[in-house]
């Protein structure tokens, strides 16, 4: 399973010109970055930054590793292309068992990219890291002053609205990762999202997204149920990283591959499946939308 690289750049005109997306998220849960290589995460890295040069807006680079050294490593490196913005997760072995340890580990590795915006990437379904994100962000900027904001994968609305809440004079980016709750977190006072349908459904968002803008919480209430409705029932048939390739191969024609072991490809049945219900929501061809504040991971 090697990566595809000349892909890429037909990736990156793909989001911008039929989903409305300009904001990218390398090499997290979606673009498999723990299943890589530390050379092929820089090697992706530099080519997302190199197809997306005035084209997109911003690429943030996930330089989370499970030690210190690599992690430095990637951020630095994130720096010398150009990258816009570093991202780290709490190491998952060996877990921090507080808020002050997460914040040391955290601050070694924004210390290798000083310059350059720094963000955690909240994610403790995958991590085991239940560090309460409201918590580790009381403070954080004494200890991390490259510190902009938070991507929060979790469920927990209680949890994020106390990051909205604590922080609203800090402008810190607040960005949501369950595609499937991002109107709550919007109402909340979510300044962005973060998700892998967005890669898919990146129009359908943005028509949510600007119906929120607009006052009109009916049309937003209906753009994100339909949204629900294809997540329930994907979620039903087994939905992760290997079927989230396989819906935007299909969506999109750009051929993403295989997953990597030990993740297992989606099997045809999923795909018919899926296609079917994209199509019942009228989900496979979209008009024009402007572009809203979104990023996709890959």
């Amino acid at each position: 399973r090697e990566i595809n690289f000349p892909v890429i750049g037909q990736y990156v005109d793909y989001l911008v010109k039929e989903q409305g997306v300009k904001n990218i998220f390398v090499n997290g849960t979606t673009g498999e970055g723990l299943s890589l290589s530390i050379s092929e995460r820089r090697q992706v890295a530099e080519e997302w930054v190199r197809q997306g040069k005035n084209k997109l807006d911003q690429v943030v680079i996930h330089v989370g590793a499970l030690n210190l050294k690599e992690s430095q490593e990637l951020a630095q490196h994130a720096a010398e292309i150009g990258a816009d913005g570093i991202a780290v997760i709490a190491p998952f072995f060996f877990k921090s068992q507080n808020k002050d340890a997460l914040i040391s580990f955290l601050r070694e590795v924004a210390a290798a990219a000083p310059a350059l915006p720094f963000y955690y990437y909240h994610i403790p379904s995958l991590t085991g890291v239940k560090i309460r994100a409201e918590e580790l962000l009381d403070g954080i900027q004494d200890k991390i002053p490259s510190f902009q904001g938070l991507k929060f994968s979790d469920t927990d609305l209680l949890d994020f609205g106390q990051c909205v809440d604590q922080n609203h004079q800090r402008q810190f980016a607040l960005l949501f990762g369950v595609d499937e709750q991002l109107l709550s977190a919007l109402v909340l006072g979510a300044t962005g999202a973060v998700g892998s349908t967005y890669n898919y459904l990146g129009k359908k968002t943005n028509q949510m997204l600007e119906a929120f803008e607009q006052k009109d919480l009916a049309s937003a209430l209906s753009y994100q149920f339909r949204i629900q409705r294809f997540i329930n029932y994907v979620i039903k048939l087994g939905f992760g990283v290997s079927q989230t390739k396989a819906i935007m191969t299909l969506v999109s024609g750009i051929p993403m591959g295989p997953p990597r072991l030990p993740l297992q490809k989606a099997t045809q049945e999923f795909t018919a499946n899926a296609e079917a219900k994209l199509k019942s929501l009228n989900f496979l061809s979209f008009p024009g939308l402007k572009d809203g504040n979104m990023e996709a991971c890959s």
